[in-house]
């Protein structure tokens, strides 16, 4: 089929074609990387803010509660078997391909012929103990179900890592040949100044952190590793986004500057956050728990040398030796300190520096991800 006569439909609560900030610009991202391979996308709106939709969803939630007892509605039969009553069948019919991203409960108990891509970062199974605790036996029991059911229901299953089209593959039985990584993509303007590289000559160091959750993403390490540095005669600073207000210890740290919460929907907000990726020399996240976080993708886009932890998606994103550098969740603030100094003395930013962008052009960047959807059209289509 040639691929500009494909019409994709998209299914989504908002308007991808120019919602930025629903799913971390998610769904805005993913729908004009489809629209760039030059098919046709649709949006398959449910009518999310109607108030029928929400009375419903608000019932079902209670039903829910009554029946499963904490856990995740999203993750279940009742809630898919509600929701996918206000996608409009003939729309449906009138697409190719559908394109899902997230949503799970439009797709478990979604009956259509046509060829269904599901694409999500995580999988319920990998989710529970991970990022989400506290599930009762049977909504974990009714979320595995709900998770096979989309998986086995979507001919092919996009993955924005390794680790989450593993889980798909060994927990839900998803058939290898089908099942891609779609890396998450940087939403940052294509003109930008890259990171700056580190004065060596005057032992100094720049490190940006950013996350709301100061524990999940191991705040208390990244400053253990800056104290470290810092008694080792490299002078570093720690710029810290995302976090509103830092443990009372830590605001007396000189070594700390506290930007706080940038609003990235604000063009001054937007500019404020990615000019630190400017000023700054390394990203550290050493994050407890990720599936594929977008501020690896903005790291790369400026060129930025990462240090992180093994954990779930992040290997997709973080290479080691090549943009970056990977410690055990066992490690400590002192061992990324360690791993920071080595780099910093053996002057590998500037080549860790071109590894990132070389990562981003060709995997964690949006044109890269239309390039791979493009290929997997002409591929299966």
């Amino acid at each position: 089929m040639d691929n500009k006569k494909i019409t994709v439909g998209y299914i989504s609560p908002v308007n991808p074609e120019k919602d930025r900030m629903s799913w971390s610009g998610t769904y805005y991202n993913t729908f004009h990387a489809i629209k760039n391979t030059g098919v046709n996308v649709k949006w398959l709106s449910y009518n999310a803010d109607s108030l029928n939709f929400k009375i419903q969803t608000k019932l079902a939630n209670i039903i829910y509660k009554l029946r499963y007892g904490q856990g995740s509605s999203t993750h279940s039969r009742l809630m898919s078997k509600i929701h996918v009553r206000f996608l409009d069948n003939k729309e449906l019919n009138d697409c190719d391909v559908i394109f899902a991203p997230g949503q799970i409960d439009m797709l478990a108990k979604l009956n259509t012929k046509k060829p269904i891509i599901y694409y999500t970062d995580g999988t319920f199974k990998v989710m529970v103990n991970y990022y989400w605790f506290g599930f009762s036996d049977k909504a974990i029991k009714e979320g595995n179900i709900t998770e096979d059911l989309a998986t086995s229901k979507a001919t092919y299953n996009f993955r924005a890592s390794k680790w989450a089209a593993n889980s798909s593959i060994k927990d839900y039985h998803a058939e290898r040949k089908d099942t891609y990584v779609f890396p998450f993509g940087a939403d940052v303007p294509n003109n930008h100044d890259f990171a700056s590289i580190p004065d060596y000559s005057s032992k100094t160091l720049k490190l940006l952190f950013s996350g709301k959750d100061w524990k999940r993403k191991g705040g208390n390490i990244a400053v253990e590793a800056v104290e470290y540095l810092n008694s080792v005669g490299i002078n570093t600073k720690l710029y810290i986004v995302g976090v509103s207000n830092i443990p009372e210890n830590l605001k007396n740290k000189d070594f700390i500057e506290l930007v706080g919460y940038i609003d990235k929907n604000t063009p001054d907000g937007y500019n404020k956050y990615l000019r630190l990726y400017h000023e700054c020399n390394a990203f550290i996240l050493p994050t407890r728990a990720e599936c594929a976080g977008l501020v690896f993708a903005e790291a790369n886009a400026y060129a930025m040398p990462i240090f992180s932890t093994e954990t779930g998606g992040v290997g997709d994103y973080v290479v080691n030796g090549v943009n970056g550098y990977r410690l055990p969740l066992s490690a400590s603030g002192r061992d990324f300190g360690k791993c920071i100094e080595d780099a910093y003395k053996d002057k590998k930013f500037d080549d860790l520096s071109r590894g990132a962008l070389e990562l981003y052009k060709t995997s964690t960047s949006w044109d890269a991800w239309s390039e791979n959807f493009k290929k997997f059209l002409e591929k299966v289509f």
